[in-house]
């Protein structure tokens, strides 16, 4: 065997040897991410030494675009080759992304296929033409039993708009824009002509189609300790003794940001009071603790729903603050959120449509809006 190809012989065992290593270091989770471009190794002779292993970039360095994987190990900085650590990187990575791709299956688009007429469910159809109208041009059956002709368009059934106009308007309105806003920017870049209140109708079908869903899906990991709070919302029509105005009750947990409730009512009395823990229980499951802002409703209120002289108790936290923080911030903060998009609508018309808007807000608070601080949505935070 010639001088090179003993050399050679001898590189590739000593890389297989790394590579062995690799495997083990990650088995033994012995990587730390910092970034995308730093991890942190765990050096398998001496206790308590981690090497840094960083993706470097640079006309010297590897390739300009690809970059090139670093060690500070004493194997990569004398020999220059890719040592163990550089190898557990690149294959903790791959194992992370296949796992991904395994856990998050991709986003089917619904098909609008049918199988059976919509009345008599006889799988004698067939197509019949097209029908034209402002959202395109949709698929029209016939069924040769009942002589019923019908369309498939799931989710938005008679509706002129299409579906993706419909999600733009929710999306925009949710945002904080106005409804005549919503309806001008529908004009100028879908070329789509609608009127305030095919909006509201939108708003109000949304809430009818999902709210039966949420609330019947138990949230898994609450904390189980609770913010509750109110505040007063403008409703035009709605005539009390302090005006147009009712109070709105919002509940939210402490470590999700997961808004469990919102009722609006007339007064802020016992039987409200009562009726919002009621709502809470059927939500969730029993709380560890009530944390309030001592309105003497939430203590009378709390006496009926939820004392009891078994353990565990509920606790019922009086957060009463004047000059520091105290701890209702956690709600305090929904309520400045519900207040900002209550100045664009500048109060709502009936205290039923305020129910359903509100309804609305707190489903794409949950299931859609990101939370500035965590990155995701506070449902998203409840499944991980």
């Amino acid at each position: 065997m010639t001088r090179p190809q003993l050399f050679y012989r001898n590189a590739t065992e000593l890389q297989l040897k790394r590579q062995v290593k690799a495997v083990n270091i990650v088995n033994d989770l012995q990587i730390k991410r910092k970034n995308k471009l730093h991890y942190k190794v765990q050096s398998q002779l001496e206790e308590g030494l981690w090497y840094d292993v960083i993706k470097r970039y640079g006309h010297n360095i590897g390739g300009h675009q690809e970059g090139e994987w670093t060690c500070n190990c004493l194997d990569f900085i004398y020999r220059h080759v890719i040592c163990k650590h550089i190898y557990a990187v690149t294959l903790w990575k791959e194992e992370r992304k296949t796992v991904t791709q395994d856990v998050l299956p991709p986003i089917l688009p619904i098909s609008n296929e049918v199988s059976n007429c919509v009345e008599c469910k006889s799988v004698s159809i067939i197509k019949c033409g097209i029908r034209h109208n402002k959202s395109g041009n949709i698929q029209r059956y016939r069924c040769k039993e009942c002589n019923h002709k019908f369309i498939v368009n799931i989710g938005f059934e008679r509706s002129r708009a299409n579906p993706k106009a419909v999600t733009v308007a929710l999306d925009l309105y949710f945002k904080g824009v106005s409804l005549r806003k919503v309806c001008d920017h529908l004009k100028q870049f879908h070329n789509i002509s609608v009127t305030h209140v095919s909006i509201i109708n939108w708003i109000s079908k949304f809430v009818d189609t999902v709210k039966p869903y949420v609330d019947s899906i138990s949230p898994p990991h609450l904390s189980g300790v609770y913010h509750v709070d109110e505040m007063m919302v403008h409703v035009r029509r709605e005539k009390h003794e302090v005006g147009h105005y009712q109070w709105l009750w919002n509940v939210m947990d402490n470590n999700t940001k997961f808004w469990i409730s919102s009722i609006v009512s007339q007064r802020r009395e016992v039987i409200d009071a009562r009726y919002v823990y009621q709502d809470v229980k059927q939500k969730t499951t029993s709380p560890k603790a009530i944390i309030h802002d001592g309105l003497p409703s939430y203590d009378k209120a709390f006496q009926k729903e939820f004392y009891t002289l078994k353990n565990p108790r509920v606790k019922n936290i009086r957060s009463i603050s004047v000059r520091n923080e105290g701890l209702n911030s956690v709600v305090e903060r929904l309520n400045g959120t519900v207040r900002d998009r209550e100045k664009v609508m500048r109060g709502m018309q009936t205290k039923e449509t305020a129910q359903k808007i509100l309804e609305a807000m707190r489903i794409h608070y949950n299931f859609v809006r990101e939370h500035s601080k965590f990155g995701k949505t506070p449902a998203s935070r409840l499944i991980h």
